[in-house]
């Protein structure tokens, strides 16, 4: 391994790119290792894995550690809902809860999150026993009347596709059209709850051999739900999850904690490596847009301050200290850039007689993005485009000459 320190780091996807439901995408071990020292202990060059998919942290660590036999730690895994542990104005209201029960299940998640008044879709269906009326099963056996104590409701947070949809579907709505009281009538005037979601994926690859539905979809069904209902978009509070900025400046911040406790001098490139254009891509793609624009703004004061700076005579000794204080600043505040590099082993499968060949111009790509997200097809073009994470791996400490 090269002794030099890198001015690299990469944040991996995990479904579709390291993992295929629970299985190892081949050449995935080896891609983590060639990030690693000799004896595979510890990682040389700052890694983080970004995934749209749901559950507590040290589970996904353990899952990576346990089937791909490389070590990962929990505080390199940014899940999709993990930024909503910045969402302190909501932590202390009473919150109703949306989502799997896999990996944690929905509260724990919720509560490793900062939630401390956790209101499930269970919890709500007892209160209010008649709203969920779709299957019979579940119909009440005796009359039973609504619990009147029951907490109004004063925002809705979705961590992802739950197992009933139905059932879901229904009860948001209801929330939402009575204001978070549903034994209340509907109202649909005023202002709307607070709505927060996390993972857009229209779609995502797991064991099957084609996509699977994802949250996008169930937020799709939401979404048109409420405006046949109330004749209006419904609006939301935050998107977290790829391929939100927010869910890369989360990463961004984890990746630059990783290099500095490599001691790495500078960090120039971050890799963000994918299966899903619409998701991966275009996320990469739409921060690194938004680094250039940072960058500009430090570049416009780092003339500011160079201009303010040039003064002669008895101003010689501050000007020089100045040029120290801009150099510093330069350093410590110039934001690395993002690539994005698109694998074909996830969502995005194209015909290709040779792995080895680069997607052509010529392929494109249908809209499954989300409403709020505007799409443009160059958005979803890589840098790089590669067969898997191991030829991906290669790519870069190609171009890096590591």
């Amino acid at each position: 391994m090269s002794p030099k320190k890198p001015k690299f780091g990469i944040m991996f996807d995990i479904d579709g790119v390291l993992l295929r439901g629970k299985t190892p995408i081949p050449g995935a071990a080896e891609a983590l290792k060639a990030l690693m020292n000799e004896d595979e202990t510890e990682y040389e060059v700052p890694a983080v894995f970004c995934t749209n998919g749901f559950g507590l942290r040290e589970v996904k660590a353990a899952t990576l550690s346990d089937k791909l036999g490389v070590k990962v730690n929990p505080d390199q895994i940014v899940m999709s809902q993990t930024p909503l542990e910045m969402f302190h104005e909501f932590h202390d209201k009473w919150c109703l809860v949306s989502g799997p029960e896999h990996d944690g299940g929905s509260k724990k998640v919720a509560e490793s999150l900062g939630f401390t008044k956790i209101i499930t879709i269970e919890d709500l269906r007892e209160a209010y026993p008649y709203l969920d009326w779709v299957d019979r099963t579940r119909w009440p056996n005796q009359q039973m009347e609504d619990d009147d104590s029951f907490p109004t409701i004063e925002a809705i947070v979705m961590l992802g596709e739950p197992i009933r949809w139905e059932t879901n579907l229904q009860l948001i709505i209801d929330v939402l059209v009575t204001q978070g009281k549903p034994n209340q009538p509907p109202c649909i005037e005023g202002p709307q709850l607070p709505v927060l979601a996390v993972n857009m994926d229209l779609q995502w690859m797991a064991k099957a051999n084609i996509p699977r539905f994802g949250h996008g979809a169930f937020l799709v069904c939401l979404e048109n739900l409420y405006k046949k209902i109330c004749g209006r978009d419904l609006e939301y509070t935050a998107l977290i999850g790829k391929p939100s900025e927010i869910t890369y400046e989360y990463s961004q911040k984890l990746i630059e904690e990783i290099a500095t406790g490599l001691n790495m001098p500078e960090l120039d490139t971050v890799y963000a490596i994918g299966d899903n254009p619409l998701t991966d891509i275009y996320g990469a793609n739409m921060f690194n847009l938004f680094l250039d624009k940072k960058r500009r703004e430090i570049e416009k004061n780092e003339s500011a301050l160079r201009n303010a700076a040039t003064g002669v005579g008895k101003y010689t000794a501050i000007t020089q200290h100045a040029k120290v204080g801009i150099q510093t600043q330069i350093t410590q505040s110039c934001p690395f850039r993002c690539t994005s590099v698109l694998v074909c082993t996830g969502v995005y499968k194209p015909e290709l007689g040779d792995p080895n060949q680069t997607i052509g111009e010529g392929d494109s790509v249908i809209d499954h993005g989300h409403r709020d997200l505007p799409y443009t097809e160059e958005m979803t073009r890589a840098d790089h485009t590669v067969f898997d994470v191991k030829r991906a791996i290669g790519k870069i400490l190609e171009l890096e000459n590591w």
